[in-house]
């Protein structure tokens, strides 16, 4: 493909050298380019890419595109522009070859429910006999093909060769998670959505964001931005409307003239529930929906997910299914790896591991499980290093509030001492009212997770229900920058194992 050609789309600053050149690759990582790629110097966390011009020069690129200024000691086309990153999708929308533009587009932006959602999204999808994609925190995914995924949301090249791998495997519909960083670093800029979906938002990544303010603002990019200059003719939002900052987004949704549906359990929203009852087996129900009244069977405990059902079903039928086709795919649905996943276990026990890592998602998994539980709630949890200090206390509340006995643990402490991540949870407890562990009840604190796992284990009843919660789906532990084999599933299959005996003893 011509340089010049894909210029056209990503409006550079100001070029030197010839452009009428052709290109064999866009890439951005300067190990992986091959003789005749274009390289772009996106800015990274640690060090600009900048720094890397060189080197792709040596491994044979043909052009560079970077931010800043010229370099004076390199022999062929550069390209500078005002942001790299924005250049990087919209170059590599062209060089794909525009390929979400010839399938079915959702994306999926919230703190909470984005990877239940995508999940849900292609339960019904396949009930349709329709080719479906995933893109998501716990793989990629179409046919029989998955790759493991790093992030939520991969980086813009790579995003758009999913799309165009996917498209000719004649993958027809995609349901993807965005996060807030990939909206704000530019990783879906040039995806053709055809819907968004805004689940809520709660205190998460501000580390990152810095305020709430700023976490919604990266959110709301994927409708008044992605969505809103999408090719796509029929778009839609659908949006929690029972959220704050969710009503906030339906405001600038009307006074833009974006086509939006709400849902929530409040009869404000165009979707929400008549009536619905929940169980340790998930709930039934009865939804109004945009195409009438829809009685539903889902495998999926807690309110939470009677809101990600409400979201789907309207997906659903933008999408183009009918109501008995969703009410199928929903009842054959499978809950996420690490989704209030339960792990069965020769002991009797009522085990479950959750995601959840926020103070709202914490507070949302223990209200469900003790509305549920005839005994006790033990939660296993911990805070992940490096990332929103802030947040550290108020998951103690929330667990402190709400759970009879806690083990404060190690979650992925990176390079922080896990105590000290502890020390700020503990405070959070204490708020709640929650003291130190005494007569079956109140919290301890173990730093090696695996050992406060066991530990909870012991402590449960028949009727107990334990929560080992912040790690869900991931199957490793980072300490310092390093990742170490680690499953919360695992260590509960380990410790149950066939030969423990169905316990109901005194403390």
């Amino acid at each position: 493909m011509k340089l010049e050609t894909l210029l056209k789309n990503c409006l550079p600053l100001k070029t030197r050298g010839n452009t009428d050149i052709e290109v064999s690759g866009v890439e951005y990582n300067s190990k992986k380019v091959k003789p005749g790629a274009l390289f772009v110097a996106i800015p990274g966390f640690k060090t600009d890419g900048r720094a890397y011009v060189f080197q792709a020069v040596a491994q044979g690129a043909s052009a560079v595109v970077f931010e800043g200024e010229f370099f004076e000691n390199i022999n062929l086309p550069q390209i500078r522009v005002a942001n790299a990153r924005s250049a990087l999708a919209l170059l590599s929308e062209v060089y794909f070859g525009y390929p979400s533009q010839k399938m079915y587009v959702a994306g999926v932006t919230g703190t909470n429910g984005k990877t239940t959602l995508t999940y849900l999204a292609e339960s019904l999808w396949k009930e349709a006999s329709y080719k479906t994609g995933v893109v998501g925190t716990i793989n990629t995914r179409f046919g029989n093909k998955v790759w493991p995924s790093d992030q939520t949301t991969p980086e813009s090249r790579d995003l758009q060769e999913i799309f165009l791998t996917m498209k000719q495997a004649q993958v027809s519909h995609v349901c993807m998670e965005v996060s807030s960083h990939a909206l704000d670093l530019h990783r879906v800029d040039g995806l053709d959505f055809d819907a968004a979906v805004f689940t809520n938002l709660t205190q998460d990544h501000l580390d990152f964001h810095r305020d709430l303010e700023n976490y919604y603002k990266a959110k709301e990019k994927l409708f008044v931005s992605c969505l809103n200059q999408s090719s796509k003719k029929n778009r839609v939002a659908i949006v929690y409307g029972d959220d704050v900052y969710g009503q906030k987004l339906l405001k600038i949704l009307e006074q833009k003239k974006i086509p939006n549906i709400s849902y929530g359990f409040t009869k404000i929203n165009q979707t929400y529930p008549e009536k619905y009852s929940l169980s340790l087996d998930g709930f039934e129900g009865r939804l109004r929906t945009s195409l009438g009244v829809l009685d539903v069977c889902v495998p999926l405990m807690g309110l939470f997910n009677v809101a990600n059902v409400l979201a789907c079903v309207e997906l659903g039928i933008h999408s183009g299914l009918n109501l008995k086709q969703i009410q199928k795919g929903l009842s054959g649905c499978k809950p996420p790896p690490g989704r209030l996943e339960k792990i069965a276990n020769k002991a009797g026990l009522s085990v479950f591991v959750d995601y959840a890592h926020t103070p709202d998602a914490l507070k949302n998994v223990l209200t469900t499980l003790k509305a549920l539980a005839p005994g006790k709630i033990i939660a296993v949890f911990g805070c992940g290093g490096d990332r929103d200090p802030g947040k550290r206390p108020l998951m103690g509340y929330e667990v402190g509030s709400l759970a009879d006995v806690a083990a404060v643990t190690s979650d992925n402490p990176r390079t922080e001492n896990p105590e000290t991540i502890i020390d700020a949870i503990v405070p959070g407890l204490n708020r709640a009212g929650m003291s130190p562990y005494s007569q079956a009840k109140g919290y301890l604190v173990e730093p090696d997770r695996k050992k406060a796992i066991e530990k909870a284990l012991t402590l449960a009843k028949k009727d107990d229900v334990v929560l080992i919660a912040g790690k869900g789906h991931e199957d490793y532990q980072i300490i310092g920058t390093q990742k170490f084999p680690f499953s919360d599933q695992e260590i509960v299959r380990e410790h149950l194992g066939p030969s423990t005996p169905l316990r109901d003893h005194p403390e």
